[in-house]
């Protein structure tokens, strides 16, 4: 029991233990989340961003008219001031009548001097004329007899030219006929095999002629040491075997074959005393021995005859040696006529086109001359400058008479509002207008400068709200818009007013609004930041894992900025979608990473 009961108070003890550890934990959460920042978060959404456009302007004269006087005439008096109402009959300023006639003496004193001028001239240029109309005729007829005579020796040229080529060409047509190449060679190559062949069979015979000599040498020189041996053998036996020796060896000498009968028949004749003294064999070996020598010598000259009858018979059909030096000879002068020929031609052609370049360069020369006896002599365009300077001091005369004619007094043609003076007393008329005034008969303009950024959602053509005084807005359509030339950072927009809408120098303000296409990915401007680099990015709220388990974090984004108004900004998809929870205030500054939490 006891041991239950301390076991009892241990769980209990453990329960309460847990029990105060997650009462610290959730007072520690609330500590830790009362000190992280509350931040406040809205999604991307779909929409068009709107551009509204606000600028003030003036309303300007809607036409203006000059009143243009001769320059330099001397202004006496000025009427008029700027602002001025006027009419037709409202005096402006007035000339001074004495500078006035004084001009005008001057001016038809320069008429007169020049009208003289152009008289002296106009005699001149005829009596010029005459002389380069003569000049004409004559180079016309230089031309022609140039070209008469360059063509006669062309035609020359040409008729030399033609007699060389047609001489050439009947030399071609008749060309000296030899043999070609192939048949030079082919005869060379039969003649080279015939010689070749009557030189395998001289050197055959020959060699079977020294053979046989060879052989009848042996035969000899057998025949005359065997009749040698005989005569000293028979001496002491007596005269009958010396006989029969002498008959042998007279034989042999006169090249008559002993043959084994007429051995016998000596062995009868001189008895039986040869075989019996011991001389006999050797007489019958050296028998053998010439009978050999005397076959072999026959077969040698066998041979020799043979290879003579065939040597004989082959040169019988000799083939001649292969000479064409008669008609390479005849090719040769040919040749040399036939390049005689063409160098005659090619010198009467170049004769010929000497000729033609003789011609074409007199000719030039010629017209040349030509040319310059049609073209003007001078280029002398000092009459008609007088007679140009005549016209417009005649016409500047008129004008000085005219303003002569009205006493130096000048008026408005219509009525209207002065708006520019630029003539003063004492003082000579400017070029260009001299007092220039509004019409107020014609509509009024109202001009107002834009931005470059204002004029991206401004075009012409374009609705535009216009606010004239403390009237209320009515819409106009913008009429004009360009550049302005004094400042390319800035743009001039122009509405034209309706009839007798604005006065001059009325205030205005222009209002127009425009829609973007709709976008994707559109967030409020308060959610978009700028680093120091000028990068756009956004928080965003992320889930991430703490000391007290899954925490929201502020991550910071890159992204790419479409269009944007004062509210609104459209960023690019893909970065961020319509479920991102983006980060628009906070109750404390917050960085990348930074723990967050909801405003309540």
């Amino acid at each position: 029991m006891e041991i239950l009961k301390k076991q009892k108070k241990i769980l209990t003890a453990f329960c309460f233990f847990l029990a105060f550890m997650f009462a610290c934990t959730l007072i520690s959460r609330a500590v830790y989340a009362s000190k992280l920042p509350q931040v406040s978060v809205d999604t991307p959404r779909r929409m068009a961003i709107g551009h509204k456009v606000d600028a003030e302007g003036i309303v300007h004269q809607g036409r203006e008219y000059a009143v243009n006087v001769l320059s330099g005439l001397r202004v006496r008096t000025v009427y008029a001031h700027v602002g001025d109402k006027v009419t037709t009959d409202t005096l402006l300023f007035e000339i001074d009548m004495e500078d006035l006639e004084e001009q005008v003496r001057e001016k038809e004193l320069a008429v007169k001097k020049l009208q003289l001028q152009i008289g002296d001239q106009e005699k001149n240029r005829a009596l010029q004329e005459e002389k380069d109309e003569l000049e004409n005729i004559r180079a016309q007829e230089d031309y022609e007899k140039t070209a008469q005579e360059e063509q006669t020796k062309i035609d020359r040229a040409e008729l030399e030219k033609k007699t060389r080529e047609r001489d050439l060409k009947e030399l071609e047509n008749n060309p000296v006929q030899v043999t070609s190449e192939e048949q030079r060679k082919a005869a060379q190559e039969k003649y080279e095999a015939w010689a070749k062949e009557a030189e395998q069979l001289k050197s055959a015979m020959e060699n079977a002629k020294k053979e046989w000599e060879a052989a009848q040498g042996k035969v000899k020189k057998l025949e005359t040491g065997t009749a040698a041996g005989a005569s000293g053998d028979a001496a002491p036996a007596g005269g009958g075997e010396v006989s029969a020796s002498g008959d042998a060896a007279s034989a042999k000498e006169n090249g008559e074959d002993a043959d084994s009968s007429q051995i016998d028949e000596a062995k009868t004749e001189n008895g039986q005393d040869m075989e019996n003294s011991g001389t006999l064999p050797a007489a019958l070996a050296d028998e053998a021995a010439i009978k050999e020598a005397r076959d072999a010598e026959s077969a040698a000259k066998d041979r020799y005859d043979q290879a003579k009858a065939a040597y004989d018979e082959y040169m019988k059909t000799p083939v001649a040696k292969p000479d064409y030096s008669a008609e390479d000879a005849a090719r040769d002068a040919w040749e040399k006529e036939k390049r005689s020929l063409e160098d005659a031609a090619n010198a009467a052609a170049l004769d010929e086109n000497d000729a033609k370049a003789a011609k074409e360069k007199a000719m030039e020369n010629a017209g040349r001359n030509l040319e310059d006896s049609e073209a003007e002599k001078t280029s002398d365009s000092s009459l008609e400058i007088n007679r140009l300077e005549l016209s417009a001091l005649q016409s500047e005369l008129s004008a000085y008479r005219k303003v002569l004619e009205a006493e130096g007094k000048v008026f408005p043609e219509a009525d209207g509002i002065v708006t520019r003076i630029q003539v003063n007393p004492g003082e000579r008329v400017p070029d260009g207008a001299a007092v220039v005034y509004a019409d107020l008969s014609s509509p009024m303009q109202f001009t107002v400068s834009l931005t470059k950024d204002q004029k991206k959602y401004v075009n012409q053509g374009d609705l535009a709200k216009l606010f004239l005084g403390n009237g209320k807005g009515e819409e106009y359509q913008v009429d004009y818009i360009a550049e302005n030339e004094a400042n390319p950072e800035l743009y001039e927009a122009r509405i034209l007013l309706e009839e007798g809408v604005g006065t001059i120098g009325e205030s205005g303000k222009f209002e127009v609004e425009a829609q973007s296409e709709t976008f994707s990915c559109c967030i409020p401007l308060a959610a978009l930041h700028e680093d120091a680099n000028h990068r756009k990015f956004v928080y965003i709220v992320s889930e991430r894992s703490g000391i007290l388990g899954m925490e929201l974090a502020a991550e910071a984004v890159y992204v790419k900025v479409l269009d944007q108004n004062d509210s609104y900004a459209a960023i690019e998809e893909g970065v961020i979608d319509g479920d991102t929870e983006l980060i628009l205030s906070s109750t404390e500054a917050i960085e990348d990473r930074d723990v967050v939490r909801y405003k309540e």
